[in-house]
């Protein structure tokens, strides 16, 4: 590919990020502000069928969990996980190095756990994310 052709590639996906931002593109009719919105509709969605029943653990609470050590995520954001039999635990950057040579080992650990609402973009409930922090190794099951 010669030179130009590289640079148009490279120039060609910033022009039309620009664009769109500017609003220059594909004959956008213009809007004078006087437009009214539509009116919006509320989405109201029942969550106390999650898992669990609709309990919810208490944050910061001291557990005992068995799973394996799993890395997971990209090569610029790993992240070291403990997946049990029906969750998975994300490990605190602060006690990745505890575990992380135990990856795909089946271990015991104690620690306390916390969790985050996660939601869609949309506002719509996407799950937890649980945190083991304070983590202790109690059990390492040998290599098979």
């Amino acid at each position: 590919m010669n030179r130009t052709a590289r640079t148009a590639v490279f120039l060609l996906p910033l022009f039309l990020c620009a664009a769109a931002v500017a609003g220059g593109l594909g004959g956008a009719e213009k809007k004078t502000g006087n437009e009214q919105m539509p009116e919006s509709k509320t989405l109201e969605i029942d969550i106390t069928g999650r898992a669990g029943g609709g309990e919810t653990a208490p944050q910061n609470r001291l557990v005992r969990v068995s799973g394996r050590v799993r890395l997971v995520g990209s090569a610029v954001f790993p992240e070291l996980v403990l997946s049990g039999e029906n969750r998975e635990w994300f490990i605190g950057k602060d006690e990745q190095s505890l575990l992380v040579e135990f990856q795909q080992r089946l271990v015991t650990v104690e620690g306390t756990e916390s969790y985050a609402d996660l939601s869609f973009a949309n506002g719509l409930p996407a799950g937890r994310r649980y945190t083991l922090k304070n983590i202790k190794l109690i059990d390492i099951d040998s290599p098979q």
